[in-house]
């Protein structure tokens, strides 16, 4: 009995340590252990050979099967790095080059034809398919600023009054995007042929500061034209006032110049309205309060005189090109100018001296406040002179010279826009 007791133990034992062994020798060895494939010499060599001869594949189709011979290859070979180390060594870094290379592949196909639409857009100026497109190649290529500044500039310069602006939402949309952007430091990974980073393609390519400026007038002139969203155009209109290079397109201050008139149009009516009160009225006391309302309105409206003079001259002066169309339009801002000139000071002479005195001056802001500005009196003043001293200057200004400011805004717009792309 004992001896039966005493095999039993040992054999119980011996399957212990046997149990114990195996247990280790999986938990060091397995994961390490060769493939049985590699003394497979020649399946090696004809698999390897296969994949050195397709891993440089630049088609979808030869990049798949490059990676999916590549795969094979780790499948089998991949631990026999003792047999083939040269070579799993070589394929490995080009199996997860291709893991990721296939997919962009796969997407650039898939976005091919509508890159085609995009770029044809941009070459004949159709800013229907080049937003459309866009959007598409966004779909995928989120946020990609390379496609969004082009489609708010082309979506800008296709955009005018003939077309009822047609494009202005979008151009809004695409222009704040890409103008947050630039501004905010958004990398250009794109570079011209000096080295230069520059953002946007084919023609609508340009470096940070010029798309910046590009966008800005853009955003400015699809507010203001477009939205007839002054509050927010202005702003953008004085930044570009302060722009290296917007700060020489005359289009920037005539746009202000016609807001000014705009804006000067209301006060020149109620001035005429106060007059004829005057005229109308018996009672001195009436009489002397309506004349005090036509100096404070004629005060305001000879500040928006001389603020609409100094945006003209401006434009006047950065006017450039010899073209008949830039001549016309550099006449019109003249004759404008001496009209404004007149109506304010009432004498033909002395308008060159004041631009150059007005030039020396910075630009104001046309979002600031205008300040009224009072004449002196005429020291032989009496309770109704006034009225009639101040009737020609405002009958002059309150409809028959506020036309004409009105109906040069077109000619400012379209006489400026033959130096530049598109009809802005």
């Amino acid at each position: 009995m004992k001896t039966i007791f005493r095999f039993l133990s040992t054999g119980v034992l011996t399957v212990a340590i046997v149990a114990v062994a195996a247990s280790v020798g999986f938990g060091q060895d397995a994961a390490a252990t060769p493939s049985p494939s590699c003394g497979d010499i020649d399946g090696h060599n004809a698999l390897y050979t296969k994949f050195t001869s397709v891993y440089a594949a630049k088609t979808l189709p030869e990049m798949k099967a490059a990676l999916s011979t590549g795969k094979e290859y780790l499948e089998k070979y991949g631990t026999c790095t003792e047999a083939f180390k040269d070579q799993i060594e070589f394929v490995k870094p080009h199996v997860a080059r291709l893991e990721k290379a296939v997919p962009e592949k796969e997407k650039g196909e898939a976005l091919k034809p509508f890159f085609t639409k995009y770029d044809a857009g941009i070459k004949s100026d159709n800013a229907a398919d080049v937003l459309s497109a866009g959007k598409e190649i966004l779909n995928v290529n989120k946020d990609d600023i390379n496609i969004i500044v082009p489609m708010a500039l082309s979506a800008s310069y296709q955009s005018n009054k003939d077309n009822g602006f047609k494009y202005s939402e979008e151009g809004i949309r695409y222009g704040n995007i890409a103008l947050t952007r630039l501004k905010s430091g958004a990398e250009l990974t794109k570079k011209d042929d000096k080295g230069v980073p520059v953002v946007g393609v084919l023609k609508y390519t340009y470096t940070k500061d010029a798309a910046i400026g590009e966008i800005t007038y853009a955003l400015a002139y699809l507010n203001y034209y477009g939205k007839k969203d002054k509050a927010t155009a202005l702003p953008l209109y004085y930044e570009l006032s302060q722009n290296s290079v917007y700060k020489n397109d005359p289009r920037v201050y005539g746009t202000i110049g016609d807001y000014y008139i705009e804006q000067g149009a209301p006060i020149g009516d109620e001035i005429a309205k106060l007059i004829l009160q005057i005229k109308d009225a018996t009672d001195e006391k009436v009489k002397a309060d309506l004349d005090t309302q036509v100096k404070a309105k004629i005060a305001m409206f000879n500040g928006y005189t001389e603020r609409a003079l100094d945006a003209y001259s401006r434009a006047y002066t950065v006017a450039k090109g010899d073209t008949p169309a830039a001549k016309t339009y550099k006449d019109n801002l003249y004759k404008i100018m001496q009209g404004l000139y007149k109506r304010r000071f009432e004498k033909d002479t002395g308008l060159d001296a004041y631009v150059s005195t007005t030039l020396a001056k910075p630009f104001p802001n046309p979002t600031s406040p205008v300040t009224p500005i009072s004449d002196p009196e005429p020291t032989t003043t009496t309770g109704t002179a006034a009225p009639v001293t101040a009737a020609p200057a405002s009958t002059t200004a309150a409809k028959p010279a506020t036309k004409p400011m009105s109906t040069a805004a077109p000619v400012t717009t379209k006489a400026t826009s033959v130096a530049k792309k598109g009809t802005r």
